[in-house]
């Protein structure tokens, strides 16, 4: 009986023991489980910063002019969508834009937010800076005669301005009322980097300029003009004298010479023509005892260039 109870006793303990420790691994699988689980794996976060990203101003246009604002913005990106975020990069894809209301704003000078609008569920952007200024009044239009800046027209070393003109004599410009009042007159300018040497026919954008030359916020009609400048290389005519250098031959009395050409083209800056009146060309006449020709190579100073380069000239000897 001893035996028997003893032999009970030991087995509900062992028992016992097995539920606790399967309910122990059970509880920890399952908490592994939680653990793991995907709906509770954080996700992958992407994130792009924009450049450039123009900004829609809206407002009403026909009544008003604005000046003075920033046309760009940067924008930051955030999504945990690669293929949404790729797609709003791309601007040729991209939905949302970056919005400055001022339809409700009057005349002067305002701070307006900016707004991200049409931005794709899953994705939060950042714009900066975050407002903008924009000064805006009422929308005015006159008409100009258009000029040539004569101040953008470089010329190459040697050449003078002949003509200028542009294909347009009136054009119409439109901009705040303020704005207008300042406008001095429309020019056609050369890009900058242009030096002629040559003559120009090409289309050329159109500025509204104030008296001191500053460039102001304007919508000129048409927005360019065909620019004609007519250039000429500064020249001079100028005579070839002959010097004669060296030892004459003992049997010869002189030696004559005679210039195939005379006369001679310079080209160069005004200031260095006026101070040239004629070309030396040095003959050397050692060891010469016949009738003979030579090309002489004509030197100018520098900065001139000289048309023909080379001349010939006939030498005559007279005997004793």
């Amino acid at each position: 009986m001893f035996k028997r109870l003893f032999s009970t006793r030991f087995s509900l303990i062992l028992i016992s023991v097995g539920l606790t420790l399967l309910l122990f691994l059970t509880a920890t699988a399952a908490r592994y489980n939680n653990k793991t689980s995907p709906s509770n794996q954080s996700s992958e976060t992407y994130t792009y910063t924009l450049e450039h990203v123009p900004i829609d101003i809206q407002y009403d246009s026909d009544k008003y002019f604005i000046v003075g604002y920033s046309y760009d913005a940067e924008v930051y990106l955030t999504s945990t969508n690669r293929v949404k975020l790729d797609s709003e990069i791309n601007s040729d894809t991209r939905k949302f834009k970056v919005v400055a209301d001022l339809r409700n704003v009057r005349e002067g000078t305002t701070k307006v937010k900016l707004d991200i609008r049409d931005l794709p569920s899953g994705m939060t952007a950042k714009v900066s800076p975050p407002s903008i200024s924009v000064t805006i009044g009422l929308k005015k239009t006159k008409t100009f005669k258009a000029s040539v800046d004569t101040n953008s027209i470089k010329l190459a070393d040697g050449y003078r301005l002949v003509s200028m003109a542009t294909e347009d004599d009136e054009v119409t410009v439109t901009s705040d009322e303020n704005t207008l009042a300042q406008v001095s007159r429309v020019v056609a300018k050369l890009p900058d980097d242009l030096v002629l040497s040559d003559n120009y026919n090409g289309q050329v954008t159109l500025q509204a300029v104030s008296a001191d030359g500053v460039v102001l916020p304007s919508i000129i009609e048409p927005p360019k003009t065909r620019l004609k400048v007519e250039v000429a290389p500064i020249i001079k005519t100028v005579p070839v004298k002959v010097e004669l250098t060296g030892k004459l031959e003992d049997n010869l009395s002189n030696i004559l010479y005679k210039l195939e050409q005379e006369q001679v083209t310079l080209q160069g800056s005004q200031e260095r023509l006026d101070a040239i009146n004629e070309l030396v060309a040095k003959v050397d006449i050692t060891g010469i005892s016949k009738d003979t020709s030579q090309m002489l190579t004509l030197t100018a100073p520098e900065g001139v260039t000289v048309t023909p380069a080379q001349v010939k000239v006939k030498l005559t000897v007279v005997p004793k």
